[in-house]
């Protein structure tokens, strides 16, 4: 009799038990002061001067944050502090067509009078996608937007977004994204 009396009123109490602990988090070591992950920084791009044109004007800088892409920067010995406060030369378009905005970026020293290596930052739902390479040094960079008919100095017609290095005698370079690398052929600058 003493038994079952006993267990009358002890099942209740471990049935209570191990409902409280099951309704408590359970920190195993693998979660144990592990830091929660990251968000994937966002690329905030816009133009210092909201009314430059890329495709007349021979500098617009970009105020703002490349998201993960800030090492490519470094490596064109670009500052993401400056970026973020008072600006570097940039271009915006859609190169690759998708809808999102790429950014070529000239590297440090950027002016028609020498030449610099250029990244260019593909975006998908504002994050970084890709960062290329040009496939060689620029000078005068500017955007040459879709153009049914051949433009200036030779430059082909494109359906999209592209590059132009304008330069003299037979210097213009153009540079075009096939969605999957970047095409540069060279046009005669000047009529002979």
């Amino acid at each position: 009799m003493g038994v079952r009396w006993m267990l009358g009123w002890t099942l209740p109490l471990v049935a209570l038990g191990y409902a409280e602990a099951s309704s408590q988090a359970v920190v195993t070591p693998s979660t144990q002061g592990a830091p929660a992950p990251e968000a994937p920084k966002r690329v905030e791009l816009s133009y210092q001067d909201p009314s430059c044109n890329p495709a007349e004007a021979q500098q617009c800088l970009c105020v703002g944050s490349v998201g993960s892409a800030e090492s490519a920067l470094r490596e064109l010995g670009l500052d993401a502090q400056v970026l973020r406060t008072s600006g570097v030369p940039c271009i915006r378009g859609d190169f690759d067509q998708d809808g999102a905005p790429d950014y070529a970026f000239p590297g440090k020293g950027f002016s028609c009078n020498g030449s610099v290596p250029v990244r260019v930052l593909f975006t998908s739902k504002g994050l970084v996608r890709e960062v290329q390479s040009l496939p060689r040094e620029v000078s005068c960079l500017q955007l040459y937007l879709p153009n049914k008919k051949p433009g200036r100095h030779g430059v082909p017609a494109t359906s999209r977004d592209a590059l132009v290095d304008w330069g003299e005698g037979n210097a213009t370079w153009f540079y075009r994204y096939d969605g999957k690398r970047w095409d540069a052929t060279r046009h005669l600058s000047e009529s002979h």
